[in-house]
């Protein structure tokens, strides 16, 4: 693998755990505090939202180092949040 190739996958990760950092609270504070199905509905659009930022990002990374890896890796981390968050919302951590 070359260092570009691994430089734009790390980029775009850091770059995703920043976003879903940034826009939510902890999966724990989630399962703890988000009562109602508006709570609910709060926390999986803004996942969303880190979700579209994170791949716009990794497109971008994946674009100047032309390789799709960046976007694999940010999918993968994408789902693996989303699949967490939705854990932490059914009480289920």
């Amino acid at each position: 693998m070359a260092i570009q190739t691994a430089a734009g996958i790390g980029m775009s990760l850091i770059a995703a755990e920043h976003f879903y950092s940034t826009l939510l609270s902890s999966p724990w504070t989630t399962e703890k505090f988000a009562e109602t199905e508006e709570d609910k509905a709060k926390i999986r659009r803004l996942y969303m939202y880190s979700a579209v930022a994170s791949l716009i990002t990794a497109v971008i990374l994946a674009t100047i180092i032309k390789e799709v890896w960046p976007i694999i890796a940010t999918m993968v981390l994408c789902l693996l949040y989303i699949w967490v968050y939705e854990r932490s919302l059914e009480k289920k951590l």
